[in-house]
C-alpha cells in the first residue's frame, strides 16, 4: 500500500470551505491549490488515500493516465474558477459513465450557448469558454457531445490523504 500524509491543520480548515462532492462512492474536495513552489493549480482532487484506492483500484503513481501533487507540497487551498458547481456535477455522477473509463457530457449557459466535454470518470473541472464562468451553467446533459469535434477536456491532479477534513 503507497503512504500518503496527513492534512496540516489549516489545509484542514481550509478545505472544510470547499464542497466536497461524492463521487461514486469517494469523497472528494476538487479545488485550486498553490504549491510550495508559489504556483497555483486550478484542477486538483482532494481524497482520502484508501476510499480512493478502493474506487480506483490503483494509486495514482503506478497508473500513467494520472498525476499527483503531495499534500505536503501544497500550502493553501480555494475555489477554482474550473470548477462545475457541485449540483451540476452531482447530477453527472449520478448518470454514470458514458462509455468504459469516460464521461461525456454537455453545458449549457444562461446565454443558451453549449459545450462538448469528454473526461475520465472525474467530471468536476471544464474548460469555460471566453467570458463564462460556473455561475453561468444552468444545466448538464449527461452522455451527450461525446462525438463533438469541440469536446474539451481539463487536466487535474489528484491530492491524497490519510484523514478525512471532516
Amino acid at each position: 500500500m503507497a503512504t500518503y500524509p496527513t492534512l496540516s491543520s489549516k489545509l484542514k480548515v481550509a478545505l472544510a470551505n470547499i464542497a466536497p462532492i461524492d463521487g461514486g462512492g469517494v469523497i472528494y474536495w476538487p479545488c485550486a491549490a498553490l504549491g510550495r513552489d508559489g504556483q497555483w493549480r486550478e484542477a486538483v482532487y482532494f481524497s482520502e488515500a484508501s476510499s480512493w484506492y478502493r474506487a480506483w483500484g490503483v494509486w495514482p503513481e503506478k497508473d500513467i493516465g494520472k498525476q499527483e501533487i503531495a499534500a505536503d507540497d501544497v500550502i493553501a487551498v480555494r475555489d477554482s474558477r474550473l470548477r462545475l458547481p457541485a449540483r451540476f456535477a452531482a447530477q453527472l455522477y449520478a448518470a454514470g459513465e458514458s462509455g468504459m473509463g469516460y464521461s461525456a457530457f454537455e453545458i449549457e449557459f444562461s446565454d443558451g450557448t453549449r459545450t462538448a466535454h469528454v473526461t475520465g470518470n472525474a467530471v468536476d473541472f471544464v474548460s469555460y469558454p471566453r467570458g463564462k464562468r460556473p455561475g453561468d451553467v444552468i444545466a448538464v446533459y449527461p452522455h451527450a457531445g461525446r462525438t463533438a469535434a469541440h469536446a474539451v477536456t481539463v487536466n487535474y491532479l489528484w491530492c491524497l490523504f490519510t484523514e478525512s477534513p471532516e
